[in-house]
């Protein structure tokens, strides 16, 4: 548990360098669009590693209990989210069309903010440890 919390606390510091290094303004669109990746990355690792850390907690307490119900509701949220994220982010990514560059930096944007958004909550919910 020690290591899972000391692993998230490294991700959410690399998470807030990444986002503070990548300034459009005064980087080139090359690696404007490099620094966007690597922020996706750290997010996404971030944002598994506190999926993965409920998911632990909710199996130990289906299997102390035998209710798999927030098991359950917790991974039909993980797809919904990765849905909505998607086609929230694409119909984004469209708008900017025919401009690859810009519609792609908008598509990267959006998927952060997604990211950022579910770590957060992650972040404030609870488990009732058993």
């Amino acid at each position: 548990m020690i290591k899972l919390l000391l692993l998230a606390t490294t991700f959410s510091v690399c998470s807030l360098l990444a986002t503070e290094a990548c300034d459009q303004k005064t980087l080139s669109k090359m690696e404007y669009m490099q620094c966007l990746d690597q922020q996706l990355e750290q997010s996404k690792r971030e944002l598994t590693t506190w999926e993965n850390n409920h998911l632990f907690k909710l199996e130990e307490q289906a299997s102390s209990t035998g209710r798999q119900d927030g098991l359950k509701l917790f991974n039909k949220s993980r797809q919904t989210f990765a849905l909505y994220t998607e086609q929230d982010c694409r119909w984004q990514f469209i708008l900017q069309l025919p401009d690859n560059k810009t519609a792609s930096a908008v598509y990267k944007q959006c998927q952060l903010y997604h990211f950022k958004q579910r770590i957060e909550l992650l972040k404030q919910v609870h488990t009732k440890p058993e």
